[in-house]
C-alpha cells in the first residue's frame, strides 16, 4: 500500500537532501515532467498546492517513454532538469514501489564516475561514449560502433577490438586515433582512461595488426616538431604557407577554440615569446594557483607548430591538456570563445608568473592625490604579485570613482584587467511558435510564429494571436502539449518567461465561449489512448468548451466527435454507402458516366482524407471535402444514439493522462470540475480504419 502523499514527500525530500554522489555508484533517470507531476500530487511547492493528494493529480506510472528512441537508447542532447532528473537509487525505488514502471519499460540507470586529471569531480555519465572502431586495410562495412565508460580503461577498448575483428591471439596489436582522412595519432597507454586519452563520442579508432613478416603495415613519419603529434600522415607536408597563415582543424565543435587561440597567435609580441623558447625559463612549476606548468608548454608547442608554413595543425593535445583542467571544456560541445580566451590567459599568467612567493600588500585610499600618482601606486603593488608575459603585454588598468551620498567623499582606485566583458544589447521580445487549433473543425491546425514582450505575460501573447488569426483574445487557451497530453494550461497572468523559447509544442485553442472565466462553460481535456490494453496517449489532445449544466454523454461524445473529424479519413465503403444515401436524399441525378455527382457503376471510391491543407477554406472548391467531413461527424454522431459501433468510448482521466478514474454515467449530466481530464478510447481496429495519423502528427510538430 501506497503511503500518504505527506510521507512520499518528506521521505524522498529527506532522500534528495543527504544524497552524496559515490565514484561507482549507480543513479537513475526519471523523466522531469512526469517527476514534476509526482511534485504536484505530493505538494512540493508551497506555491502549487492546488492539487495536492488529489486522485486526479495522481502521476501513474514511472514513464520515461519521451526519453527513449524506439531502440529503448536513450535520445541525444537530453538536459538535466530540462529533460531528466538524477535520482540516487534509494529514491528511485521507492517511487517504483509506489507507482510501478511502465509497461515494458527498463530502468535508466548511470554510473557515477570522477572527471579530470588535476582537478577531480564527480558526476553521473548519463552518455556513454559510442566510438567507431575499424581494422586497418578494412572495409567500411565492417565498421564496429561500440559504448563505454569514459573511466573505462584503454586496455578494455582494445581487448573489444580485437574479439570482434577475431584478431589471432598470438598477433600483436596497436591502436590508433584517426582524427582526419589521413592522419593517425598512437594510443600507446593502455593504462590509461578514455578521458586520460581525450576520447569522445564519435571518434574513429582503428586497430593495426603487425604483418606475418614481423613489419607493421604503417610506419610513424618522424616530424620536427618533437613528440607533439605522436602521429602519422600519408601526406608529407611538402606544401608550405607563409609564416602565421596555418589553420587549425575543426576537431568537432571546437570553433570557439581555434577562434581564440588564432587572435593570441597575432599578437607578435606574446608569439615571439614562444616561439623563441623564451617561456621555459619563466615556467613557475611551484605556483599554487597555476596549472604545473601544463599550460604554457602545450600552448608553446602550439605557437611553434603553428609558425612553421604548415597548411594546418591539429591542436588535440592542447585541447586535452585544457581538459584536465577546465573540465568544462571537455568533449565536442560548444562553449563560449570569451571564456576560453579568459581561462587561457589566466592559465597563463599564473604558469608563467616570475613571482614565486607573493607578499601582502595593503591597499592605499587615493585621499584627493592626482590620478597619475594613485594609478602608479596601484600598478606597482599589482607588480608585487604578479610579473609575467601576460602582465607585460596584456594587462592594463582602469578607474573607478565613488561617491559617499552622505559625506560626498570621492574614492579613486585603479583595478588590473586582463580583458573587457561588454554587454550586448539586451532582446526585449520573444519569437514564439504557436500552433493555433480553431472550434471549426473544418480548418487544420495553423502554425505561426509570435512576437512578445519579453516581460510580457500570457494575455499579451493571446492578444497578438488575436491580430494574426481575428479569434478574440478571450477565447484562447494557450497550452503546452508534452507526450500527447496537455501538461499546462496557461492563465492569462502568467509569466512569457514560463514558456521556453524554442519549444514548438505551444498550442492555442479556440473555445466556443465569449470569456474562458465564463462560469457556465465548462473545460474538458480530450485524450486519445486504445481501448484494449494500455497504452499511452496519441495524436493531438482536444481541449473542449461546453455547458456546465445538462450535458450528458451523448453531448459530450458528439462535440468531440466534431472537433476530431478533422483528423479522421473516410473509409472507401462507408464513403461510397453515404454518397449514394446523400444522392437520394437531396433527389440528385447521377449521369451515365459517373461524372461529378456520382461514381462509375461498380467501383469504390479511395479512400478520403477528411482534412486540407488550405488554411482559407473556399466552400465552392472544397465543397466536397467539407461535405466527407460532415458525413463523418453523422456517422460518428449516429453511433452516439445507439448505431452499430463507436468510434470510441469515454471515461474519466486524471491530469496527466495517465491513470483511468472510472466510466462517465451514459444516463445523468456530467458533473464537470474546475476542468475535466477524458479518455476517448479506441479500438485499434477502429483507430486504423479512420483516424489519420499522418495528419495529427503533423499538427503537433
Amino acid at each position: 500500500m501506497n503511503p500518504l502523499f505527506d510521507e512520499q514527500l518528506d521521505t524522498i525530500r529527506q532522500l534528495l537532501n543527504t544524497a552524496e554522489m559515490k565514484e561507482g555508484d549507480s543513479w537513475f533517470l526519471v523523466d522531469t515532467h512526469w517527476f514534476k507531476q509526482w511534485k504536484r500530487y505530493v505538494g512540493w511547492d508551497t506555491w502549487d498546492q492546488s492539487v495536492k493528494g488529489q486522485e486526479i493529480a495522481r502521476p501513474g506510472s514511472v514513464n520515461n517513454a519521451i526519453m527513449l528512441k524506439e531502440s529503448g537508447s536513450l535520445k541525444a542532447h537530453l538536459t538535466e532538469t530540462f529533460d531528466y532528473h538524477l535520482l540516487p537509487m534509494s529514491a528511485w525505488d521507492l517511487l517504483v514501489s509506489w507507482f510501478g514502471l511502465a509497461e515494458g519499460q527498463n530502468p535508466i540507470e548511470r554510473k557515477v564516475i570522477s572527471q579530470g586529471l588535476y582537478v577531480k569531480h564527480l558526476k553521473v555519465e548519463v552518455y556513454l561514449t559510442e566510438i567507431s572502431l575499424n581494422l586497418l586495410g578494412g572495409e567500411k562495412k565492417d565498421e564496429v560502433k561500440a559504448k563505454f565508460s569514459r573511466a573505462e580503461k584503454l586496455r578494455s577498448v582494445v581487448e573489444f577490438a580485437r574479439k570482434a575483428f577475431s584478431v589471432d591471439p598470438e598477433k600483436e596489436t596497436r591502436l590508433w586515433n584517426k582524427y582526419l582522412s589521413n592522419s593517425y595519432e598512437a594510443l600507446e597507454k593502455y593504462d590509461d582512461t578514455l578521458q586520460d586519452c581525450s576520447i569522445y563520442t564519435s571518434q574513429n579508432l582503428v586497430l593495426e595488426v603487425k604483418s606475418d613478416d614481423g613489419t607493421w603495415p604503417k610506419v610513424p613519419e618522424t616530424r620536427q616538431s618533437s613528440d607533439y603529434y605522436n602521429s602519422y600522415s600519408s601526406s608529407n607536408y611538402q606544401e608550405k604557407v607563409k609564416e602565421g597563415l596555418t589553420g587549425l582543424s575543426n576537431l568537432g565543435n571546437t570553433c570557439f577554440m581555434n577562434s581564440a587561440l588564432q587572435c593570441l597567435s597575432n599578437v607578435p609580441q606574446l608569439t615571439e615569446y614562444f616561439r623563441t623558447n623564451d617561456y621555459r625559463r619563466d615556467i613557475n612549476y611551484d605556483n599554487p594557483l597555476g596549472m604545473r606548468g601544463r599550460i604554457a608548454e602545450a600552448y608553446g608547442q602550439l605557437m611553434q607548430d603553428m609558425w612553421r608554413g604548415r597548411p594546418y595543425v591539429t591542436p588535440r593535445s592542447f585541447k586535452s591538456e585544457v581538459g584536465k583542467f577546465a573540465p568544462r571544456f571537455t568533449g565536442y560541445q560548444q562553449h563560449d570563445s570569451q571564456e576560453l580566451l579568459a581561462f587561457l590567459l589566466d592559465g597563463l599568467h599564473e604558469d608563467l608568473n616570475r613571482v614565486v612567493v607573493k607578499p601582502y600588500v595593503e591597499v592605499k585610499d587615493s585621499n584627493g592625490r592626482p590620478d597619475e600618482e594613485v594609478a602608479e601606486e596601484a600598478w606597482q603593488s599589482h607588480l608585487l604579485r604578479n610579473r609575467s608575459v601576460i602582465v607585460d603585454i596584456i594587462q592594463g588598468q582602469y578607474k573607478s570613482e565613488l561617491v559617499c551620498p552622505e559625506c560626498k567623499k570621492i574614492s579613486v582606485c585603479f583595478d588590473p584587467f586582463m580583458y573587457l566583458t561588454l554587454p550586448l544589447p539586451v532582446k526585449r521580445t520573444e519569437r514564439i511558435f504557436v500552433t493555433v487549433v480553431r472550434a471549426d473543425s473544418l480548418r487544420s491546425p495553423e502554425k505561426y510564429c509570435v512576437v512578445v514582450r519579453k516581460d510580457g505575460r500570457i494575455s499579451d501573447l493571446q492578444v497578438a494571436i488575436e491580430r494574426l488569426t481575428k479569434i478574440s483574445a478571450k477565447q484562447l487557451a494557450i497550452t503546452d502539449i508534452y507526450g500527447g497530453k496537455i501538461y499546462k494550461i496557461f492563465a492569462d497572468y502568467d509569466e512569457i518567461r514560463s514558456i521556453y523559447a524554442d519549444r514548438e509544442d505551444i498550442h492555442a485553442y479556440e473555445l466556443p465561449t465569449k470569456d474562458l472565466n465564463d462560469p457556465d462553460t465548462a473545460l474538458v481535456v480530450c485524450y486519445y489512448r486504445l481501448r484494449d490494453h494500455y497504452s499511452p496517449c496519441f495524436g493531438l489532445p482536444m481541449l473542449l468548451g461546453v455547458p456546465r449544466h445538462e450535458t450528458k454523454y451523448v453531448d459530450l461524445y458528439k462535440e468531440a466527435s466534431k472537433h476530431m473529424s478533422r483528423f479522421l479519413k473516410m473509409p472507401a465503403k462507408v464513403s461510397a454507402a453515404k454518397a449514394d444515401q446523400t444522392s437520394v436524399d437531396n433527389g440528385e441525378k447521377m449521369d451515365d458516366t459517373g461524372g461529378e455527382n456520382g461514381q462509375k457503376e461498380g467501383g469504390d471510391s479511395e479512400s478520403m482524407d477528411c482534412s486540407h491543407d488550405n488554411n482559407d477554406v473556399d466552400v465552392e472548391e472544397n465543397g466536397g471535402q467539407n461535405e466527407n467531413k460532415k458525413r463523418l461527424i453523422e456517422l460518428a454522431s449516429e453511433s452516439s444514439d445507439g448505431g452499430d459501433e463507436e468510434l470510441f468510448e469515454m471515461s474519466y482521466a486524471n491530469l496527466y493522462g495517465s491513470s483511468n478514474l472510472g466510466e462517465i454515467n451514459r444516463e445523468e449530466p456530467i458533473h464537470f470540475k474546475e476542468t475535466t481530464y477524458v479518455f476517448l478510447e479506441w479500438r485499434s481496429e477502429l483507430k486504423r480504419k479512420y483516424y489519420d495519423e499522418e495528419k495529427a502528427q503533423a499538427s503537433i510538430h
